[in-house]
């Protein structure tokens, strides 16, 4: 599997924040099982970035730790694009020669850590870090649901009027990004970054494509019009209003 949480024996704290380790190599995949305890900490591994950027949605995660080996800058590019994709705090393993690299890790993570290093000092490092930021309780909840529309962010399912969205990957990383932070503006750019990648943040026709094809598929004709095109800035969530989803409900 790409994506596997890590809890080992230890009975489930949902207290505990949540890690997710974009990790590559075996052998730090084992040192951050060790640095990171299942009774401390729950943590979800991701071997691959694209894996990485999904389990941002689905796992809602407190704290990101990658680790690019054998150098930095994999992981300088890789803490770069998930924070495009989601402001979570990163830390970015860095091996002790490559002091160029922990330069570069700085100008996009919270924090890096040389390697060779103890595991107690990574956790404090962690632990350092989510103070900071503090845990995060998220912004959004992790379904939507206004009695026509339902999105499960964690599930990645999502259905109109008990219908379930036949929504490609990408419609639902787009939706996904929209609802959970309802009302907010995101400029064209800023959607295209976070959804396709920095490589795709001028090509606003493939999103307005998208974004044509998803309203087709979570509105009514007549009904609630979930996105809200803001002419030439870009698109927001715009949940529906208590007394209109109830008298569709009742339609």
């Amino acid at each position: 599997m790409r994506v596997h949480d890590e809890r080992g024996d230890e009975p489930m704290n949902e207290d505990r924040p949540h890690i997710l380790g974009l990790v590559w190599d075996r052998l730090l995949l084992a040192f951050l099982r060790k640095a990171l305890p299942a009774d401390r900490f729950r943590v979800t591994v991701a071997e691959t970035l694209d894996a990485a950027v999904d389990a941002l949605f689905t796992h809602r995660p407190d704290l990101v730790v990658v680790a690019a080996a054998p150098d930095a800058a994999a992981g300088t590019a890789s803490c770069r694009e998930l924070q495009a994709v989601d402001e979570v705090p990163v830390i970015v393993l860095v091996p002790s020669a490559d002091s160029a690299g922990a330069v570069r890790a700085l100008t996009c993570a919270d924090d890096y850590v040389a390697l060779p290093v103890a595991p107690m000092e990574l956790e404090a490092r962690v632990r350092a870090v989510l103070r900071r930021a503090g845990t995060r309780s998220r912004q959004g909840q992790p379904i939507y649901d206004d009695g026509i529309l339902h999105v499960d962010l964690q599930n990645r399912t999502a259905n109109l009027g008990g219908d379930p969205l036949a929504l490609t990957p990408t419609e639902f990383r787009l939706l996904a990004l929209l609802v959970a932070s309802p009302g907010r503006l995101f400029p064209h750019g800023d959607l295209l970054r976070r959804v396709w990648g920095a490589a795709y943040s001028e090509d606003a026709h493939l999103l307005r494509l998208h974004i044509a094809n998803l309203r087709r598929k979570i509105e009514k004709p007549g009904g609630h019009s979930y996105i809200r095109t803001h002419r030439q800035i870009g698109y927001a969530f715009e949940p529906a209003p208590p007394a209109e989803h109830a008298a569709e409900s009742r339609g």
